[in-house]
């Protein structure tokens, strides 16, 4: 249910917006936005550097700090953008696309955030222990690192303690893991059971794999749902 609230939310939420602002005001916010998070997220080892450099900021800090610079580019992006929209060269044809645009980049990004939760399933389903080996956690670091918003939950120089441990002793408890113990958790309690029962994300996996360029995964990689 919260899934498919999401969706709904975030693609009727683009179709109004390129409905309401045309094509280039709301994308060149949207890619100046999110494009900064996500840059930020898969670097934030570095991020918390830098920020802690400057200004002493712990993660809370830091996670304000990446907000904020987020929302000023994007604002900046939407300013820019509404300057160009109003040009009488692109007026019709940006109202035009507008619609249909950003309908699709709703759907694009709704495939992105459920991909990353398939790669969860797809790396976390099969640990049934609390514990891996150094196998097991070079493909948990391996398999998550490969997705645009999993890979942030990586850092090799955080696990390369932990992948010394795993050789040395043989394994090493997932819980202990930063950050992936922590998703885990919150995956298979909340977001698997959420993901298995939703009615919206195969249709949204079934287009947004056809889009170029956003990944491979489709419906069928989806988690079953467990019956009763």
């Amino acid at each position: 249910m919260i899934i498919d609230i999401l969706v709904f939310a975030v693609v009727l939420g683009a179709a109004w917006v390129g409905f309401q602002r045309g094509l280039i005001q709301p994308l060149l916010a949207e890619l100046l936005a999110l494009g900064t998070l996500i840059l930020i997220y898969r670097n934030r080892t570095g991020w918390l550097s830098l920020t802690g450099a400057l200004f002493h900021a712990n993660g809370v800090l830091a996670l304000f700090l990446a907000v904020m610079l987020a929302a000023v580019l994007g604002y900046a992006g939407a300013q820019v953008g509404g300057i160009i929209r109003k040009m009488p060269v692109v007026l019709g044809v940006d109202g035009f696309l507008g619609f249909p645009v950003q309908t699709v980049f709703g759907i694009a990004l709704c495939y992105l955030l459920i991909s990353g939760m398939v790669v969860m399933d797809k790396t976390f389903a099969p640990i049934s222990t609390p514990t891996v080996n150094l196998t097991q956690l070079r493909a948990i670091e391996r398999q998550l690192g490969a997705n645009l918003f999993t890979g942030g939950l990586v850092d090799s120089h955080d696990l390369q303690p932990y992948q010394a441990q795993a050789q040395k002793a043989g394994s090493v408890q997932v819980a202990d893991l930063p950050a992936i113990g922590q998703f885990q958790s919150i995956y298979k309690d909340l977001l698997r059971p959420q993901l298995a029962g939703s009615h919206l994300a195969p249709p949204v996996m079934s287009i947004g794999h056809r889009i170029p360029g956003l990944g491979h995964l489709t419906s069928k990689d989806l988690p079953k749902k467990v019956r009763q």
